[in-house]
């Protein structure tokens, strides 16, 4: 945990939402206070972090389970399709069953996040998010939960619903840096690069910049950062999804996005709606992008794992070199 703290710190981030498919699964409210506490004490003193606890909600969560996390600071929920990305063995087969629940949540404070994609196995990735719509339009009108929409890919097909959900003031969308920088033909065959949702096509991309471009309060980044050991990427059969880019994440987004949007919707899109969102009181920090080269390194060391980062070896345009804090 604590160079995963710390590497996430030197990349940029002073907010880190810790997702909850673990092995296990963090499920009930003492698992992710635990699970939090971890993260907390990883983090370096006199830096300030603001962590979103998140608990996985599951066809047999139950109201009981709401109460506990809400009356112990836990706000956000998030919601996995079964089997479809890294240790979704606990996710969700039956999106239906799980709407009273979502319901409830919402009317208790709490934002429900989703990993959207089709839990059948018969949608391949490809439209696997798009055929998503269906189910998130459900809970849109069915409840008046907030819902987050993590991990945008699918812009030429999905930007027209995320864009109506928007006007609801209870729709939230994150975007990874690296849905921002590739395609699927240019990741095609990069192990280390593989993530769920998939990458989609170059006007996807394109899009997704142009989505970003229109500085809407409720469009986020999101890293949606995954280490896997490097045995767990390269190997027979499925590998791990996640692309890391955590201990670079700042200057990856700005590699995608200073080309084609201004400092103050760069600004807005990667701190300050977040900010708002979830009340992040901590001291406002600057950083300095500065246009050098940065070369990515092959291999970052966490722990006992050697972790092949997104685009190892390769070069970004930015630099992340100074910061200025003021209270």
């Amino acid at each position: 945990m604590t160079p995963l703290i710390q590497l996430a710190i030197k990349g940029g981030a002073r907010m880190l939402g810790l997702m909850p498919n673990t092995i296990k699964g963090l499920m009930i409210a003492s698992s992710v206070l635990s699970y939090t506490a971890h993260a907390r004490a990883a983090v370096p003193d006199g830096t300030s972090v603001h962590f979103v606890p998140i608990v996985q909600i599951t066809e047999k969560t139950t109201k009981a389970d709401i109460d506990d996390c809400v009356a112990r600071g836990i706000k956000d929920a998030k919601v996995y399709p079964k089997g479809r990305t890294t240790e979704s063995h606990n996710g969700v087969q039956h999106y239906m069953r799980i709407l009273e629940i979502v319901r409830y949540a919402g009317k208790v404070g709490m934002r429900v996040h989703f990993h959207p994609e089709h839990p059948s196995e018969l949608v391949e990735n490809r439209d696997a998010e798009f055929l998503f719509l269906p189910i998130m339009d459900i809970f849109i009108n069915e409840t008046n939960t907030t819902l987050v929409w993590e991990h945008a890919t699918d812009a030429t097909r999905c930007t027209t619903h995320w864009e109506a959900w928007g006007k609801t003031g209870r729709f939230l969308l994150t975007v990874t840096a690296h849905h921002l920088v590739t395609n699927e033909t240019s990741t095609y065959g990069d192990v280390g690069a593989v993530c769920k949702p998939s990458y989609k096509t170059e006007a996807d991309r394109l899009a997704l910049i142009e989505l970003v471009r229109k500085n809407y309060s409720w469009v986020m980044a999101g890293g949606d950062d995954a280490p896997h050991p490097i045995g767990s990427k390269h190997r027979i059969g499925p590998c791990a999804c996640g692309a890391y880019t955590a201990p670079f994440l700042l200057q990856l987004y700005a590699h995608a996005l200073l080309s084609y949007v201004g400092l103050i919707t760069f600004t807005n899109f990667t701190s300050a709606n977040a900010r708002r969102v979830y009340g992040a009181h901590i001291p406002q920090e600057f950083f300095s992008l500065v246009e050098k080269p940065f070369d990515i390194p092959l291999i970052y060391r966490i722990g006992p794992w050697n972790v092949e980062p997104f685009w190892a070896g390769r070069a970004l345009d930015y630099s992340l070199e100074e910061t200025c804090i003021l209270n």
